[in-house]
């Protein structure tokens, strides 16, 4: 109930601003939020118009119309469909966290700024609702809080303060089909404006949906919620709503409020839908300072301050990568910030591996730990640490030419987890040139994904398998053999 009364202002206010008129913010969140929830995949998502899906709805209906919206809108939905039953949804996992902390900040301070213009229409009924709401936190722990500030707002309202800043009338009427009036003559015109409102509804769906978990401790279906979230968009578009996604500003009310299970997001529509049908005539005498002062409140609580806590304990790039999303959040929107932030995670991942792999040195005539005898002194040991990709091959091949000082080497790769075409060259090209130079090289601690590596880059051919070993205390037998045997520069392939 609570996130039904918070949903109101906001579903009407966003479908005035789409163009498409409050009743179509209306009919979004109930008839698409209602569907959304039992097709979902995450029982606490609240669904519905959302700000940062308004900025490309007023593009769409003053190029195209308001018909246009709708049919895009559609599309959208069978975009999301068609990635949910494609098992895509869980691309979401793989975005870094301090891009989800700062996407969930900068959606917190956006909903805390709109709810600003109506807190300060009536600063007295602001506080008062917000004073309600932090005692019933603290007292009545049982009982939904923002429901106890809402009274509170309503009730002084009515008896003292008596502002004209209210809900006012809601406009609703019983929706008819868009289908006839879509203009599937221009669809090729909307395909892009619907993978814009398809991208931009499932990212902010799937990152609510994380927020949600983390609230409550639960694990969402990301493929079920974007087969959800498609199923709303569609209905919406059918009956005339604007299209809608999951909003975090929105669930984080209705978790805060209680809500653990499907029924509270059901019951959401459910709710709006009574009170627009029938309690119309208290509903419009609701103060907006009380539902801002709801909404500021749970902005608040919605914030991740977690991530604020890290970033003194945590590498400078955590705390610029959160800080740089949060601000292209609430200055630019979602699609950009989050775009922004996996690339700048991606660069700084990039000049980490730069510095791998790392390299020790072993000389001959000392024990090795995985070696019960010394190895021969014309056998030098060099091991790698860490993953061996692009950015890494040129740091390997200066720092094997500047050690490589016996004639036999053995090289350890044992802690090299994993490595790309670009590392296995470099092994291979490096195998060259010590050969050129008259030395051996034998590679060791190799796991599977590594061997087949090295293999389809021609490598273990070219090396010859008897250099090849999984273990280094084989390599390091046969290295020293070698050694012993020939007593003087062997050749790249003695077989």
């Amino acid at each position: 109930m609570t996130a039904a009364v918070v949903a109101l202002p906001l579903a009407l206010a966003f479908g005035i601003a789409s163009g498409a008129g409050a009743v179509a913010g209306l009919y979004a969140s109930v008839f698409g939020g209602l569907t959304a929830a039992i097709f979902g995949g995450c029982g606490v998502q609240i669904t519905g118009p959302t700000g940062a899906m308004t900025a490309v709805l007023v593009s769409i209906v003053a190029k195209h119309g308001v018909s246009a919206m709708f049919l895009a809108g559609a599309l959208a939905g069978l975009m999301q469909v068609a990635l949910g039953l494609l098992r895509l949804g869980k691309f979401v996992k793989y975005l870094p966290q301090p891009v989800i902390a700062g996407f969930t900040n900068g959606v917190s301070i956006l909903f805390f700024m709109t709810a600003i213009d109506d807190a300060i229409q009536t600063p007295s009924i602001t506080l008062l609702t917000t004073l309600v709401i932090i005692l019933a936190l603290r007292f009545f722990k049982g009982v939904p809080e923002s429901l106890f500030g809402l009274v509170a707002g309503l009730a002084i309202n009515e008896l003292f303060i008596h502002s004209p800043h209210v809900v006012g009338d809601l406009p609703f009427t019983v929706p008819k089909l868009t289908v006839g009036a879509m203009p599937f003559g221009d669809i090729g015109h909307l395909i892009m404006p619907a993978i814009t409102i398809c991208l931009l509804g499932s990212i902010s769906a799937l990152l609510s949906a994380e927020v949600t978990d983390g609230m409550i401790g639960a694990q969402h279906n990301s493929n079920k919620e974007l087969i959800g979230q498609g199923l709303g968009n569609v209905v919406s578009s059918l009956v005339g709503g604007v299209p809608v996604s999951g909003a975090v500003a929105r669930s984080g009310v209705n978790v805060h409020s209680g809500g653990r299970t499907r029924v509270s997001s059901i019951l959401h529509s459910i709710f709006l839908l009574l009170m627009v049908l029938f309690l119309a005539p208290i509903a419009k005498r609701i103060p907006l300072a009380s539902l801002a002062a709801i909404l500021m409140v749970a902005s608040v609580r919605t914030a991740d301050w977690k991530s604020l806590k890290l970033m003194p304990r945590a590498r400078w790039s955590y705390g610029a990568i959160m800080t740089v999303t949060t601000i292209l959040t609430v200055v630019k929107d979602l699609t950009i910030a989050v775009v922004v932030g996996v690339l700048l995670s991606a660069i700084v991942i990039i000049v980490e591996l730069a510095a791998f792999p790392q390299v020790r040195k072993g000389e001959g005539g000392q024990k090795v730990a995985t070696s019960p005898y010394p190895v021969h002194e014309d056998v030098q040991v060099i091991s790698f640490e860490g993953p061996l990709f692009f950015v890494g091959a040129e740091q390997l091949r200066n720092q094997v030419r500047n050690l490589a000082a016996k004639p036999i080497v053995v090289l350890d790769l044992s802690k090299v987890p994993v490595m790309d075409e670009t590392g296995a060259l470099a092994l291979k090209e490096l195998a060259g040139r010590l050969e050129r130079e008259g030395k051996t090289m034998y590679i060791a601690g190799l796991g599977s994904k590594s061997l087949r590596m090295l293999t389809r880059m021609g490598l273990v051919d070219a090396l010859g398998r008897q250099r090849i070993s999984r273990g280094l205390r084989g390599a390091l037998r046969k290295a020293s053999k070698e050694a012993a045997m020939t007593g003087a520069e062997p050749s790249m392939n003695p077989a």
